[in-house]
C-alpha cells in the first residue's frame, strides 16, 4: 500500500485466506465487481479487467475525492463509508452515499467529463478508484458488456435524478 492506495483493491495485503496464487482473494474481488450496481451481468473477462485496474483508497473524514466543474478522470466504486456528494449553485442538494457497491464520479464516462457535484468523505471510508478513460476504452473493446454497464449507469443517474426531484416536492 502506498499512500492509503492498494492495487488490485479488496485486501490484497492480507493473506488470510489466500493460497500461494491469491485465487481466493481474486475470486472475492471478483465476486464484489458482480454486486456493483453498473457492473452487473458482465462477463467474466471484463470484470478480471476492471478488478485489475482498480485501485483501494483509504481515505480520512473530509477527504476531497473532486470538485464540482473538475475534469473527471476517475468512477469510484464505495467499498465501506459513507460520501456526500453535493451539486452548487444557490440551493445545494446533498446526496449521502453510503451502499457498498455504489458508484459515483460516473461523470467519468460522460461527455464532458466534468465532475457535477463535489464528493466528500464524510468518515472513514473505503473505494475503488477506476480511470475513466482505461474503462472507457475496455467498453470499446468488449461493446456488449460496454451497452450494458451504460443502460446500468444510466439507470443510476436516473435514481439519484428522481430523488433530487422528490426533495424539491417536498
Amino acid at each position: 500500500m502506498v499512500n492509503g492506495q492498494q492495487r488490485g483493491f479488496v485486501g490484497e495485503g492480507d493473506k488470510k485466506g489466500v493460497g500461494p496464487d491469491g485465487k481466493r482473494h481474486k475470486r472475492r474481488q471478483t465476486m464484489f465487481l458482480k454486486k456493483v450496481e453498473i457492473f452487473e451481468g458482465l462477463s467474466a473477462d471484463v470484470l478480471e479487467r476492471i478488478q485489475a485496474m482498480a485501485v483501494e483508497e483509504r481515505v480520512s473524514e473530509g477527504h476531497i475525492f473532486f470538485r464540482a466543474g473538475e475534469p473527471a478522470a476517475f468512477l469510484y466504486v464505495l467499498k465501506e463509508g459513507q460520501v456526500a456528494l453535493t451539486t452548487g449553485g444557490k440551493a445545494p442538494i446533498t446526496f449521502p452515499i453510503g451502499e457498498a457497491g455504489a458508484v459515483f464520479g460516473w461523470s467519468a464516462l460522460v461527455e464532458p467529463r466534468t465532475y457535477t457535484a463535489t464528493s466528500e468523505a464524510t468518515m472513514p471510508t473505503t473505494v475503488l478508484k477506476l480511470d475513466g478513460t482505461a474503462l472507457l476504452q475496455l467498453f470499446e473493446e468488449h461493446p456488449k458488456d460496454g451497452l450494458l454497464a451504460v443502460r446500468r449507469l444510466a439507470r443510476v443517474m436516473a435514481s439519484r435524478l428522481k430523488a433530487s426531484y422528490e426533495r424539491f416536492a417536498r
